[in-house]
């Protein structure tokens, strides 16, 4: 069998009929199936089973999406794309959950040299909508691809800051914004036929890794001697606001991929990535 186009001897992923490359492209091949199983290769090779896509409506996947396709290495255009689709997201689209605004329950730091802990609870988060597409990346170890978010995000909560021997904690609301926080996620992407005849990707488990550029401001209300005690501890542990920063964007992020991978169990990658053989 003769591929259209190899980049790398072992970096062309052949799934029924369609080729993922090294660079991230789609080529899809038509090949000739009588004869054979349904989810069956022509070489006698079985493939993935096909995706059970019956329970979805039609209307969700053959509609146009209210954004051009691109190629999956075309940066400038898979960043009008994420912007319109961080609006689907927050609209609701094919099941997918809001994530500007939104509530993180709890994030908590424990300091056990200190014997002091920092909870903060009914995290009401905002800006996520305008996360920056930073870098796509393809053929990393074992498979995976990758993205390169940078978000700046608004944040509100009830900030308590527990210390050993005390039996109240300290109490007050914090507002903080995050600047220039990087996720790089990373993830493993297969891609299955449908029962639908349409091609389709399966995201697995991902692994985001954060990195703030800056340390976040913050201040604290109201100012009472609670607020100044917690001010204090933060001044002297920057890092503490370094990891609630973290947490909280990590979180996010980890919500837009859920997201993502609902949507592209969905829609078909027709609809948003061009394929390596289509001008």
């Amino acid at each position: 069998m003769v591929l259209g186009r190899v980049h790398c001897a072992f970096c062309v992923i052949l799934v029924f009929q369609t080729l993922l490359y090294c660079d991230g492209q789609f080529a899809q091949k038509n090949y000739e199936t009588r004869g054979k199983r349904a989810n069956e290769s022509p070489d006698g090779k079985r493939s993935a089973p096909p995706m059970d896509t019956r329970n979805i409506r039609r209307g969700d996947t053959v509609s146009p999406l209210p954004f051009p396709t691109c190629r999956a290495d075309n940066v400038d255009c898979l960043r009008r794309s994420l912007r319109t689709f961080f609006f689907l997201m927050d609209a609701g689209h094919f099941g997918m959950q809001p994530v500007d605004p939104v509530i993180v329950n709890s994030v908590t730091v424990s300091l056990p040299e200190e014997q002091t802990t920092f909870s903060l609870r009914r995290v009401n988060v905002t800006g996520a909508r305008w996360t920056k597409l930073v870098e796509r990346r393809f053929g990393l170890e074992n498979g995976k691809a990758g993205v390169v978010f940078l978000t700046d995000l608004h944040l509100t909560g009830q900030l308590s800051m527990e210390v050993a021997g005390r039996p109240e904690p300290h109490n007050a609301f914090l507002t903080m914004d995050i600047q220039g926080a990087e996720s790089n996620i990373t993830y493993l992407g297969n891609i299955q036929r449908g029962r639908d005849n349409e091609d389709y990707i399966v995201i697995g488990p991902e692994r985001i890794a954060i990195r703030n550029r800056r340390i976040p401001s913050y201040f604290l209300q109201p100012n009472s001697e609670d607020a100044y005690t917690i001010d204090e501890a933060l001044q002297k542990k920057p890092s503490i606001l370094d990891h609630i920063s973290n947490e909280i964007t990590a979180a996010i992020m980890h919500s837009v991929v859920d997201n993502f991978r609902l949507f592209s169990m969905n829609v078909p990658i027709r609809y948003y990535y061009k394929y390596y053989n289509e001008k």
